[in-house]
């Protein structure tokens, strides 16, 4: 009995390992944390720091209300987001998509008050029954290409995957170069995963 219950538990570990694997998800918690400004002294001039390391690239953004601090690990469909008040406090954190526009927030996103106590915690994967890893395998069926790793301004055309409540029903929405000057726009619903709306327009490259 022994024996079956250790397989069963490397079963469920390796499998864990390979759906975590294949998006590269980076871990979050629920634990207050401080800026390391001693790391970024730039910082203190009001200046944004962009930096490429062994491991990932860093952005940091420094204005009159916050430090916005985000990582996107290599091999990675996402980045850490991590928002901290000017005493160097965090005050939110969580992940979204490696995109450098808007795309949406994943997981469970923490928010804390000024003295790093956590006050709210959000869970914004709970609505979509028809999850992002059913969206990783809806793209890999229909050939969609996704980007991994940290993704730049003007450096082309990338997927985009974003997700909303739209007439109190969670849908996706998946945008994709189809053709070097076709897009294709693909709705699913959000529940079920059933196809919404597939519709293409022409891609113009400025």
């Amino acid at each position: 009995m022994k024996k079956i219950m250790f397989f069963l538990s490397l079963v469920m570990i390796f499998s864990c390992k390979s759906q975590n694997k294949k998006s590269m998800l980076p871990l979050i918690d629920n634990h207050s944390e401080t800026f390391n400004a001693n790391k970024f002294p730039d910082i203190d001039k009001l200046e944004n720091v962009n930096k490429k390391t062994d491991s990932g690239f860093i952005e940091i953004m420094k204005n009159k209300n916050n430090i916005s601090y985000k990582f996107t690990p290599n091999n990675s469909l996402f980045k850490i987001v991590k928002v901290y008040y000017l005493n160097n406090i965090i005050q939110t954190k969580g992940i979204t998509l490696n995109l450098p526009w808007s795309t949406f927030l994943k997981g469970t996103w923490y928010e804390f008050d000024e003295k790093g106590n956590l006050i709210k915690e959000v869970d914004y994967d709970k609505p979509y029954k028809f999850s992002f890893e059913d969206i990783l395998k809806f793209c890999e069926k229909e050939g969609i290409p996704l980007t991994k790793g940290p993704v730049l301004q003007s450096t082309g055309f990338h997927t985009t995957i974003t997700r909303r409540i739209e007439n109190e029903k969670p849908i996706w929405e998946i945008e994709w170069l189809k053709k070097p000057s076709l897009v294709e726009n693909i709705i699913l619903d959000g529940i079920s995963g059933k196809e919404i709306s597939r519709k293409e327009s022409k891609f113009i490259n400025n």
